[in-house]
């Protein structure tokens, strides 16, 4: 790792080691007292489910999105002009992208057909936000989806049942291990390189890929022939835990990035647990 990069983790603002893990460990404390207490229905489950998502939603904009609005707002001298943004969800990274410039050039990919329909609607008077729906991959065609119970972890990575990652997951969110995937279908698929080279042309600022561990595939595919124009900062999802049974290691990802010519320029934490987003910046 670079030793120059930023780490947004400690900022006199931020929690300290102890107040995580004290906020860990009533986190726990509360999901297991809600878990041992309270009659385990369809309800309750739908409830916890319900709970969860809203918890983790809150924290990103109370946290995260603030730390990472800090550091492109002191990194872009200029105004972000033209955002790829894989993995759109709900447009989370969308609405964060608009605040630091209301007119730039999003261009976003969702797989999900729900959530991008609800996308259509969500940006239907902005016509600077262009949504494909679409998967990102390492190769084009098609590839089978597993959407999950917690739509915002889907993925087009198998999971590993044998996790104990899936299993703790499974527990809070009231299923059983092979219950976490809702439903698995086919879905159309591209590389970000085929992308670029059919339809771009100018300089890309951000290039930021949240695919729930497929993000090494989206990598190979981006770099699988060389672009015809320059991507200045990558940002990505880490994944660190045993949930996918094809899942890559840190340093791979950071392997295929430093070959390809970026280097780590900010490990930027979530608020909460142990997620970050790695920003890789493109050596000039």
């Amino acid at each position: 790792m670079d030793s120059n990069c930023s780490l947004f983790y400690q900022k006199k603002h931020d929690e300290t080691p102890q107040m995580l893990a004290l906020k860990k460990i009533i986190s726990e404390s509360i999901f297991q007292f809600l878990l041992d207490h309270i009659p385990q229905n369809k309800i309750f489950k739908k409830l916890m489910r319900w709970l969860v998502m809203k918890l983790v939603m809150l924290n990103e904009r109370m946290i995260f999105d603030k730390r990472l609005i800090k550091f492109y707002k002191s990194n872009f001298q200029n105004k972000i002009n033209v955002v790829i943004d894989v993995g759109a969800n709900t447009g989370q990274s969308i609405d964060l992208f608009l605040k630091l410039n209301p007119n730039c050039k999003i261009i976003s990919f969702e797989p999900i057909p729900s959530l991008y329909q609800k996308l259509k609607r969500k940006y239907s008077d902005k016509p600077n936000i262009q949504l494909f729906q679409l998967g990102i991959s390492d190769v084009a065609g098609q590839k089978t989806f597993y959407e999950n119970i917690f739509q915002c972890t889907s993925t087009f990575e198998e999971l590993d049942l044998t996790s104990e990652y899936l299993k703790t997951k499974s527990k809070v969110l009231g299923v059983k291990p092979d219950e976490i995937v809702k439903e698995s279908y086919p879905i159309e698929v591209t590389t970000i390189s085929d992308f670029i080279n059919n339809r771009l042309t100018e300089k890309i600022d951000i290039l930021k890929i949240d695919t729930e561990g497929h993000e090494y595939a989206c990598l190979t595919g981006l770099f699988k022939s060389k672009l015809n124009c320059d991507i200045e900062y990558i940002q990505l999802e880490q994944h660190t835990d045993d949930m996918y049974l094809n899942r890559k290691s840190p340093d791979e990802i950071y392997d295929i990035l430093n070959k390809n010519g970026y280097e780590i320029e900010a490990i930027i934490k979530h608020g909460f647990g142990d997620l970050v987003d790695l920003v890789f910046r493109k050596n000039i």
